[in-house]
């Protein structure tokens, strides 16, 4: 079963939350199916962030929460959660969270909705649960997220991601929070990333070893920002790469093949995060390519 966690301190959740209702029939504390799948909205009345424990058994977690930045630049984002610095990564799906994205992206495209779409980098919690955790994501200010046409983008993205998808599996290194390359990819490529570590974070051995090892699946790829690592760091990469058995591929590579191979992205395997999920609506599966990478200066500072 899939639960959807959304704190009642969150606006950007409680905004989310009542589009799942309107929109899918979702309410809370009943579980429904959706897609083949069981799915329960779970509301919490504390922080996600801060969770210790699980409210109950579950096979995969996703979070409607907000993201604050020093921007407040209005965004869509998705990521993993993990505390870098501790060492503490929860579990990736790195299938729901692309699906998660493309969705985003091509949703947003068809709303007109001009919010930027990106991942994030690993970071915050919660580590502890021993399922998968997906953090979907409203940006910027207090007005974004109470924005009800984005309330009901990410609640539409999430559900398309309970359907699941397949690609091949990675774990993302260096570059800036909102990883620009490692979006790209993940929207043009049948590349699935997803934890990453960037290149602030306190990248050694067995911290990628850790991001590998707590990724749902056989990691195939360590995709890096090639330029997004410091010397030092591209030699931890390759001997990680080199211990763990694990290819390490630069990003630009990865978007060479797309260029020159053909889609291979959201128009080949991505292509079932086309169907619409929303009742009574139908939407195109075309990609409409909405992602505008993020300053490298910004850097998160909310609970997403």
């Amino acid at each position: 079963m899939f639960i959807i966690l959304a704190s009642t301190l969150d606006p950007a959740a409680v905004n989310i939350t009542e589009h799942l209702r309107e929109c899918f029939g979702l309410c809370p504390n009943r579980e429904e199916v959706l897609g083949g799948k069981r799915v329960l909205l779970l509301p919490l009345e504390t922080e996600v962030v801060s969770l210790s424990k699980l409210p109950q058994e579950a096979e995969e977690i996703l979070v409607a929460s907000r993201h604050a930045s020093e921007t407040g630049r209005p965004s869509l984002t998705v990521h993993v959660p993990g505390q870098l610095e501790e060492g503490a990564l929860a579990m990736a799906s790195p299938c729901t969270v692309k699906k998660a994205l493309l969705a985003l992206n091509r949703l947003a495209g068809e709303e007109k909705l001009n919010f930027q779409v990106s991942l994030e980098a690993t970071h915050h919690g919660p580590t502890h649960p021993e399922v998968p955790v997906t953090f979907v994501e409203i940006g910027g200010s207090e007005e974004y997220w109470r924005n009800k046409k984005a309330g009901e983008v990410v609640a539409a993205a999430m559900v398309e991601a309970v359907g699941g998808m397949s690609g091949r599996l990675a774990v993302g290194v260096g570059g800036p929070h909102y990883a620009p390359r490692h979006t790209e990819v993940s929207l043009k490529t049948d590349v699935a990333i997803g934890h990453i570590l960037p290149r602030y974070a306190p990248l050694s051995s067995q911290l990628v070893e850790l991001a590998v090892k707590r990724t749902k699946g056989k990691v195939e790829l360590l995709a890096a920002d090639w330029k997004g690592l410091s010397s030092s760091q591209r030699e931890v990469v390759k001997e990680a790469s080199r211990q763990l058995g694990v290819e390490l591929v630069k990003e630009s590579e990865l978007l060479r093949e797309f260029i020159t191979g053909g889609e291979t992205g959201d128009g080949a395997r991505g292509k079932e995060a086309g169907a619409d999920s929303r009742r009574g609506g139908s939407h195109s599966s075309r990609e409409t390519h909405l992602y505008r990478g993020g300053a490298e200066g910004d850097s998160s500072q909310g609970p997403g």
